[in-house]
């Protein structure tokens, strides 16, 4: 790591202490909403600042550091319009959040919050366990998979019901249930349990 990294590092680590996390985060929705123009540049020191404060604390933070295999993330991400949410799988979260740091700087896409998961098994585990959040939230939150293709992002939705959402798959799995066959249907438990069927698992399984 060069001296000038560590120095710019510890200086924007100073801003954030003076500043305070929350503030530092509200002013930068607030430069996005307001209409800030990519590319970002120095031009746009709190949504830099902001950016660079999500990475960081998501890599400080980092459950299991020493594990390999591959992690769920969530991140939150303004654009000029709309909160969007970024759900998706890494063997190396800390390259992929910087990866979209540096394209959200050109699509006018700023970091504003993030979580990223302890290891959930091999990389192989984590895209499958990728494939299955990713079709429920769809299910949940859009109510079908928009041309039946599992899209990583979710426009206008929240933060933090999505990182819910994908911290606790049962929960997850039981409102895709009730949004597929609908919560008012006449007999709830018979419908759980024949979706539990197609979807391979034992049926009258408890979650």
């Amino acid at each position: 790591m060069s001296c000038s990294k560590v120095h710019r590092d510890a200086l924007m680590a100073e801003q954030i202490r003076r500043i305070g996390p929350e503030t530092v985060r509200t002013r930068a929705i607030a430069a996005l909403q307001g209409g800030a123009k990519p590319p970002w540049n120095n031009d746009h020191k709190e949504i830099f600042l902001a950016s660079w404060m999500v990475r960081e604390r998501l890599c400080q933070e980092l459950a299991e550091p020493g594990q390999n295999g591959g992690r769920m993330y969530v991140l939150g991400v303004q654009s000029a319009v709309i909160p969007v949410v970024k759900v998706g799988s890494s063997g190396k979260p800390g390259n992929q959040i910087r990866e979209y740091q540096i394209q959200g700087r050109n699509w006018g896409l700023g970091l504003v919050d993030g979580w990223v998961s302890a290891p959930v098994g091999t990389r192989s585990d984590a895209c499958r366990l990728e494939s299955t959040i990713l079709h429920e939230l769809h299910v949940v939150l859009n109510g079908r998979v928009p041309g039946g293709r599992t899209f990583e992002w979710f426009h206008g939705h929240d933060f933090e019901r999505i990182k819910t959402l994908v911290q606790h798959l049962d929960m997850l799995l039981e409102e895709s249930l009730f949004e597929a066959w609908g919560a008012n249907a006449a007999d709830p438990s018979t419908n759980l349990a024949e979706t539990d069927t197609v979807r391979g698992r034992p049926a009258g399984r408890t979650r």
